[in-house]
């Protein structure tokens, strides 16, 4: 969820009906004129956490490749805990910033499957902020955040993509039920 985007959905809804632009499930908005590029420091930290993130999935899910859901009880915090390295804040009972695999401690098809997700999220991350980066500065451009990515996309994708003002739809890599989608809209005085 982008929260800054959603915090303007109500400022910005205005450039969306002025376009003719409807999207289902929105859930945020951004003037692309208005952000700069992230840098590639900043995507990778980003793919890092996201990776460790879903090794951390991995286990609660007992290792599943492609989980729906997971399960926390005292079997998957020790297999955490065995797996998984955290800063951990002294006050804080809970696992805190996840830092680091343990590597030495996981083999084979685990292994493989760690690998997997981290070389996913990478993948995944640097497609997203490819995106985004490709459209900063452009007057020309909003972006739109949605609740219609992943397994929700085929119920949206005619209708979404085969509208004149549609440039790109890119899953969210961290919740891939969010997508951003970018849009063309027109500069004042000027008619799609």
């Amino acid at each position: 969820m982008d929260l800054y985007a959603y915090a303007q959905i109500d400022d910005l809804q205005k450039v969306l009906n002025d376009n003719n632009i409807q999207v289902p499930r929105l859930r945020g908005i951004r003037l692309m004129e208005n952000e700069k590029p992230i840098s590639v420091e900043e995507i990778n930290e980003q793919a890092e956490q996201i990776g460790l993130y879903n090794c951390e999935l991995a286990c609660e899910s007992k290792f599943a490749w492609d989980p729906f859901c997971f399960e926390l009880s005292e079997a998957t915090r020790k297999i955490k805990e065995k797996y998984i390295k955290y800063v951990r804040d002294k006050e804080d009972k809970n696992y805190g910033k996840i830092i680091g695999i343990n590597w030495d401690a996981i083999h084979g098809k685990k292994r493989k499957l760690f690998k997997y997700n981290l070389r996913m999220a990478k993948r995944r991350v640097f497609q997203n902020y490819n995106a985004f980066n490709k459209y900063c500065g452009r007057p020309d451009v909003v972006y739109i955040h949605a609740r219609i990515g992943g397994g929700n996309w085929p119920s949206y994708r005619e209708e979404v993509e085969n509208q004149e003002w549609f440039i790109e739809k890119v899953d969210d890599p961290f919740d891939s039920t969010y997508c951003d989608i970018y849009a063309k809209i027109k500069k004042s005085g000027e008619t799609l």
